[in-house]
């Protein structure tokens, strides 16, 4: 498999571990220098814009979940391959990525969504070029946790369409707790402002799907509703109506995960395992609504659970 120089002293996200994954040391992401990838499928629970709105078409987002990540929130329900210390998936260099998503575009998908992907970006900007070279037209999504190195967003300009950030936390303590990142909410504005960069306006076609633009996920906690309002009011004062908002309810605590979680406060580790508000929820939706955001999606109650949640190979 090739290798890549950017591997040798890491700093492909905000955590510079500068360890060298080339020769097989682990930093944050836990990843070897290899892309790993856990699942490729097409995915029918994403925003209408994403995997459309007819599952009968059996057409969906061609959606690659890969292993690891940079953030590893204590609320994860994809724990099971973001925070896994062994590689379970498979290998894949810049060639096979590219092979599955020309097959999945010749399946139908409506676009390409690179899930979790930071910490692979060398092989993954490689992946795409090849597929891109050898006649893949649909769009990219680049599915991501918002706490992104602007140095990394901008080597995929020309090859992502749509990015699909998250937006978890603003406060710094909230934010050190669950992810060990009291930095997010800077980092992660610096990001989006980039990523809207690169996009410019929202663009969607005749079958209602996406092309060009940015959808920013906030799915918010049980206990944290002053939280989610700074983070809906950050959005609405710098970007409006020209990014989409994905106001989630769907939290729903992973009880096992959460208590083997040690850097957790008992405050807090009390509030995650408990359940979302729902007047809470709505509470948001109206004020989303009230101050002019048209671009939104809302979810429903029975959105919570794991019904939208794959099998993932482990």
């Amino acid at each position: 498999m090739k290798v890549y120089e950017e591997y040798n002293e890491c700093t492909l996200c905000p955590r510079n571990c500068r360890v060298n994954r080339n020769e097989g040391q682990k930093g944050f992401c836990k990843m070897p220098s290899s892309s790993v990838v856990n699942l490729i499928m097409h995915h029918f629970g994403e925003e209408p814009v994403i995997s459309g709105t007819n599952p009968e078409l059996e057409r969906g987002s061609g959606t690659v979940f890969f292993e690891g990540c940079t953030l590893r929130c204590a609320f994860c329900q994809n724990h099971e391959i973001s925070n896994s210390e062994t590689a379970r998936g498979q290998i894949m260099d810049a060639s096979e990525l590219a092979a599955n998503y020309l097959r999945l575009q010749d399946e139908g998908v409506y676009n390409i969504n690179l899930v979790t992907a930071s910490h692979f970006a060398p092989v993954i900007i490689d992946s795409l070029k090849i597929a891109k070279n050898n006649g893949l037209h649909i769009p990219v999504v680049y599915n991501c946790s918002g706490f992104e190195k602007v140095e990394t967003i901008k080597k995929l300009e020309g090859l992502v369409d749509v990015y699909l950030p998250d937006m978890k936390f603003c406060g710094s303590q909230l934010a050190g707790e669950i992810s060990s990142a009291p930095d997010y909410f800077e980092i992660a504005k610096l990001a989006l402002e980039e990523m809207v960069r690169q996009t410019g306006e929202i663009r969607i076609n005749d079958e209602g799907i996406m092309e060009k633009g940015v959808i920013v996920r906030h799915l918010m906690l049980p206990g944290e509703l002053f939280d989610t309002r700074k983070i809906l009011d950050y959005l609405l004062d710098n970007y409006g109506n020209r990014i989409y908002i994905s106001l989630m309810c769907q939290y729903t605590p992973c009880e096992e995960y959460i208590n083997s979680n040690k850097n957790l406060s008992d405050s807090l580790r009390k509030k995650l395992l408990g359940t979302l508000n729902m007047k809470h929820y709505e509470a948001m939706a109206d004020y989303l609504y009230g101050l002019g955001q048209e671009n939104a999606f809302i979810q429903e109650e029975q959105s919570k659970g794991n019904t939208f949640l794959p099998d993932f190979n482990v």
